[in-house]
């Protein structure tokens, strides 16, 4: 078994939901070839180094798996069917991986991510309001006297 990256190119815009069901079922043909999927990052819009298509901007996703050569071909013969991808690039990682420590690898990916949610969840919850201090506010103890401006007489220090 080998351990492979795919970097595809979809069409800028595409709706989320269109999206999601690109992603699942790119993910979906990995598995079906008995392949194991180890991640799926979605890089988000940015802008291309040259027109593809006529199109300036595309949406980078990343496919990170492992299995035979088959997985690999069924996915790039589907990614040359779409329409919606644009271009894409797929790298041999390593050429012998053991399945048992791809699964841990996976297991602590999931892990890291379950916290880096729990992080998320409770830094974006507010604090809850203070209660309103009634102490009175402190009084001016003294009214503030004019300064009196200085004429040329004072500043040159004399008559």
């Amino acid at each position: 078994m080998r351990r492979y990256e795919t970097i595809l190119i979809a069409h800028v815009d595409l709706p989320e939901d269109e999206l999601t069901t690109l992603i699942d079922r790119y993910s979906a043909v990995v598995t079906g070839q008995k392949g194991i999927l180890v991640k799926v990052e979605r890089w988000g819009k940015r802008r291309l180094a040259y027109l593809i298509n006529k199109q300036a901007r595309g949406f980078y996703i990343l496919i990170d798996y492992a299995g035979e050569s088959a997985v690999v071909n069924e996915l790039e013969r589907n990614f040359k069917i779409d329409d919606k991808i644009l271009k894409f690039m797929t790298v041999l990682q390593d050429n012998a991986v053991d399945a048992g420590a791809l699964q841990k690898e996976i297991e602590e990916a999931a892990k890291k991510t379950e916290k880096k949610e729990d992080i998320k969840v409770t830094a974006s919850t507010p604090p809850p309001p203070a209660a309103p201090d009634k102490s009175p506010e402190p009084m001016a103890a003294e009214i503030q006297q004019p300064v009196p401006e200085e004429t040329e007489t004072d500043v040159k220090g004399g008559n």
